[in-house]
């Protein structure tokens, strides 16, 4: 289930609220943290799983394959757990930029 900000500053007790207010008004700096920290585990989430067959990945393995693709300002990973799975992508992907 996915939160919206709103919802999650509605959900929080009045001293945590304070907590944060404090926070920001010395720079931010725990805040700014938590966030990063947040961003950081979302980008790694690509790499748990392969996007074509769905098998846990094995982070210590060298048969792993990530691929970056798209404009510049809208990046997408995509990981793979070994080539044939990859060459299925790229396969799709080009019969798929063939029909449009």
């Amino acid at each position: 289930m996915k939160y919206r900000l709103r919802d999650v500053m509605g959900s929080l007790e009045y001293d945590e609220l304070l907590k944060i207010k404090d926070d920001l008004n010395s720079g931010g700096i725990h805040l700014m943290r938590f966030v990063d920290k947040s961003l950081s585990d979302r980008k790694h989430e690509h790499e748990s799983h392969c996007s074509n067959c769905s098998s846990l990945l094995d982070l210590a393995s060298t048969s792993n394959f990530t691929l970056v693709f798209g404009p510049e300002d809208f990046r997408k990973k995509a990981s793979f757990c070994g080539l044939d799975c990859l060459e299925y992508f790229l396969k799709e992907l080009k019969r798929i930029r063939k029909v449009v």
